[in-house]
Order: structure tokens, then sequence, then C-alpha cells
């Protein structure tokens, strides 16, 4: 990770792209269900790109912990990338789930509209809370160089992301999103589907974030050289 220029230029969009195709393969093979049919690709591909994008913003932490004890350059590049793929990632997945839940929930006998009853769900008011916060986090890089601090700011913002979604999904006040129909079932080729898209997200992550950390460590040679050289 640390490292990227030892490997192949091309790997990590090779990558990206092999995952973008296994995630696609796996979620247009997900069978229908009764009650939703095909609909239920929609929130299960958005279930399997927040469990892909939880798993980011920890390993965000962890890496952000590991800078601070060793201050290891290469690592801070991938943690830039990280960054700037993981919270982009968030918006998406905010958006898909507000689709989701506008397709496939019932709002029978409500008086508010859709959009307001699917607004007030704790779960998806929790994804745009966590979006402002990580669009914040990207701000505050945009500002900010001093990378011990966003560093920092990198360990908060995803200590306050699981306290969010540990409240939403534990607390009170639970409207209509429904419990996951992957974790539920007993059909084998359903779980097999889902960790199938999981892994192929997971790895365009992955790959993505080396790419931008590649083009950052690029960046910051360039301009060490330029100050140098002035």
């Amino acid at each position: 990770m640390t490292e990227p220029s030892a490997l192949p230029r091309w790997l990590p969009s090779a990558l990206v792209a092999v995952g973008a195709i296994g995630a696609a393969v796996c979620t247009l093979s997900f069978p229908a269900v009764e009650g939703l049919g095909t609909k239920v690709r929609l929130p299960v591909f958005h279930g399997a790109m927040t469990w892909v994008n939880l798993a980011a913003f920890s390993l965000l932490a962890l890496l952000a912990v590991t800078f601070l004890v060793t201050r290891r350059d290469g690592l801070y590049a991938f943690i830039e990338g990280l960054r700037w793929v993981a919270v982009p990632m968030w918006l998406v997945g905010s958006v898909l789930g507000l689709l989701a839940a506008l397709q496939t929930w019932d709002f029978t006998g409500s008086k508010s509209s859709p959009l307001e009853v699917a607004a007030a769900d704790p779960r998806l008011s929790a994804q745009f809370w966590i979006l402002v916060a990580a669009l914040g986090l990207l701000a505050l890089g945009l500002l900010v160089d001093e990378r011990r601090l966003l560093a920092g700011a990198d360990i908060g913002f995803v200590a306050l992301t699981w306290v969010v979604i540990l409240h939403a999904v534990l607390g009170p006040g639970r409207a209509l999103h429904p419990d996951s129909p992957v974790m539920n079932s007993d059909e084998a080729i359903i779980k097999l589907l889902f960790f199938g898209i999981v892994a192929s997200l997971a790895v365009s992550t992955l790959a993505a974030a080396w790419i931008v950390a590649r083009s950052r460590s690029r960046d910051a040679g360039g301009r060490k050289a330029a100050a140098q050289d002035a």
C-alpha cells in the first residue's frame, strides 16, 4: 500500500475495473424476492456498499493512528487516498439509500409524503449527518496542511460515525427501515451474491485509494522539488 510504484502502474486501474464488473454481475444476478421482485437489488447493493464504506472508514482511522505513531510519508499518502475515495463513496451511498427507500418501503396510510417519512428514518438521518461530517473532513483537508491534525480529524470522524450508526441501529425511534433481506435469508445463493458484491466493492475501493495515493505522492514530490529549486 505504501509503495505503489513498486508494482505495475496499470494494476490498480485493472483492479478497479474488475471489482466494478464483479459487483455489477453479482447485483444483476441477485434473485427476485416475493413482494419486491428485482427491486430488491438496489437496497442489497446499497447495503453492501455501506458495509464496505464503513470498513473503509474504520481502516482510515486505524491507518491514521499508525501514522501518528510512525510518521511514515507513504502511509499518509494512502490515508489521503482512502479519505478521498471513502467520502465520495458515502455520498453516492446516501443517494442510493434514499432512492432504495422511496422505491421499496411501504408508505401506505402515511399522511406525510414518502420523502418526509424516509428522511425521518433514524438510519437514513444518520447517513445524512455522517455525510455532513465527512464533507467537513474533506474541506478541512483542503484548508489545512498539518498531517497530524488531519490524522486526528480522521480518527475523530470515524469515532463519531460509529457512535451515530450504533445509535441509529440500536436506539429508539426506528421507522420503516426493514431488516436485512440477506442476513435473514436461508438461501445460500443470496448470501453468496451479497458477499460477492462486498468483496468486489472492497477491491475497487482499495484500488481507487491506491490510485489517488500514488497521484498525491507524485504531486507532493513535485512540490518538494519545486521548492528546492526555488
